[in-house]
């Protein structure tokens, strides 16, 4: 079965991987994997992967993430792994995350891969 997801504009969801089981929905909470980078060049601002990092947590749909994560896990499953590629205004917008080496008004992409899922 499957299930047409709209997104927001600024916001294209590529899945790279199928994953499982039932679609993530609003205040469900997940841990992920990911990988950020810039959208300009691919470089790499952060990793889930790299060492020292671990699996991040955090509750979909209720603004604990940028508007992009919210809106592009929605409706992922377990196990799916996407490329999210996110416009500056569902990102970090005009301020940038400088401590990320985030510049402002820059667009990203995420790859996210679903490791695990509470129901809400």
């Amino acid at each position: 079965m499957s299930e047409s997801v709209t997104l927001p504009a600024g916001l294209t969801k590529t899945i790279l991987r199928p994953g499982h089981g039932p679609p993530v929905r609003t205040n469900d909470k997940v841990t992920v994997h990911c990988v950020g980078m810039l959208e300009a060049d691919r470089k790499k601002f952060w990793s889930t992967k790299d060492p020292g990092q671990q699996p991040f947590t955090f509750n979909v749909g209720i603004g604990q993430v940028i508007p992009g994560w919210d809106q592009g896990c929605l409706s992922m499953t377990v196990g799916e792994e996407a490329e999210l590629h996110i416009a500056s205004a569902l990102g970090y917008g005009n301020s940038g995350f400088p401590s990320w080496g985030i510049p402002p008004n820059a667009n990203l992409i995420f790859r996210i891969e679903i490791l695990s899922a509470t129901k809400s």
